[in-house]
């Protein structure tokens, strides 16, 4: 995606003083050189933290999927149509 197809918007935050003086002290640290980049900062550091979580989730699942073929529950499907068919039974069981 390019800049063209990006767009910005206004959000006003009250904060508490706290929150206002942690901003502040970055600031004058050098951390970050405005509030917009730390809050830019923030944001990168939920979205890096949520895209942990879903990979951590999907591992569990593969292992969670291994454990069941190693325990022999699994079904192999060969004949094209058969995979659809286990499928559409699969949901009507779970009804």
């Amino acid at each position: 995606m390019n800049e063209d197809h990006l767009t910005k918007s206004t959000v006003r935050l009250e904060l508490e003083a706290e929150e206002a003086a942690f901003i502040d002290q970055e600031i004058s640290r050098g951390a970050c050189a405005t509030a917009e980049d730390l809050l830019r900062a923030g944001l990168h550091l939920l979205e890096k933290s949520e895209r942990q979580r879903r990979i951590a989730e999907l591992r569990t699942m593969i292992d969670e999927a291994d454990a069941d073929v190693d325990a022999g529950r699994f079904s192999e499907l060969g004949a094209l149509g058969e995979l659809s068919d286990y499928v559409k039974e699969q949901a009507k069981a779970r009804r």
